[in-house]
């Protein structure tokens, strides 16, 4: 564990119960209409406006060739905005924009940036492979709504509601991506990423004050599609 002096996030790392720094205020608020405006975003209606000539994959947000590439390509981009969104945590807790940071949640938003952008490598040596050209921008789907609720937060809890929705839509898409691979290696690397992202959904229900132990069986319900 860090410590509390080299912790680049820790505005404010003793938090006590008189400080009213609640995991159960971070209920309140508009977590549940950024988690609809998210999977509303990333279950959107397939006529989608096309960009004038951008390249599908290097966009992120379209699908890029076919088969293993198309689901690669998808992934990737949602990488690249999760990789973005935490880097966003990141510096506004640093500038002292989202309040009191307690340290574990410093530790953790350290910890799932690091963890999607090597998510993010893995799925761009897929599309290499492939003869596809690496993802450097993120899922333009979901980018527009995400920066918009970002945008919107005040405290270290509206940062956490947000990337519990992005990790929930992750964790669905990786899931209904494994039936569409075809290469056993991919099938593989996406089921291991699906199990990471379902345990970074354990631990911010946990930060927010939820019951952090997932459903019976996993959902498909908040994929995001191509």
């Amino acid at each position: 564990m860090s410590k509390e002096t080299t912790n680049p996030m820790d505005t404010k790392s003793d938090i006590e119960p008189s400080s009213g720094f609640s995991r159960r205020r971070f209920l309140v608020g508009t977590g549940v209409a950024t988690g609809a405006a998210l999977v509303a975003a990333a279950c959107g209606s397939d006529s989608e406006e096309s960009g004038g000539g951008q390249t599908p994959t290097s966009q992120g947000g379209q699908q890029g060739g076919s088969g293993d590439a198309a689901v690669a390509t998808l992934a990737a981009g949602l990488e690249v905005l999760a990789v973005g969104t935490y880097k966003a945590a990141l510096d506004a807790a640093q500038a002292g924009k989202l309040g009191a940071v307690p340290p574990a949640g410093a530790t953790f938003v350290q910890t799932a940036m690091a963890h999607h952008q090597e998510h993010l490598e893995a799925w761009n040596k897929v599309l290499k492979s492939a003869g596809q050209p690496e993802v450097t921008q993120p899922n333009a789907t979901l980018k527009p709504t995400v920066d918009a609720e970002f945008a919107k937060a005040k405290t270290f809890g509206d940062a956490a509601k947000l990337a519990l929705t992005l990790e929930e839509t992750a964790a669905a898409t990786y899931l209904s991506a494994i039936p569409q691979l075809k290469d056993k290696a991919a099938i593989k690397q996406a089921a291991s990423i699906q199990a990471i992202d379902a345990k970074h959904v354990s631990i911010l229900l946990f930060v927010l004050g939820m019951y952090p132990v997932p459903d019976t069986f996993a959902k498909m319900d908040k994929a995001a599609k191509a």
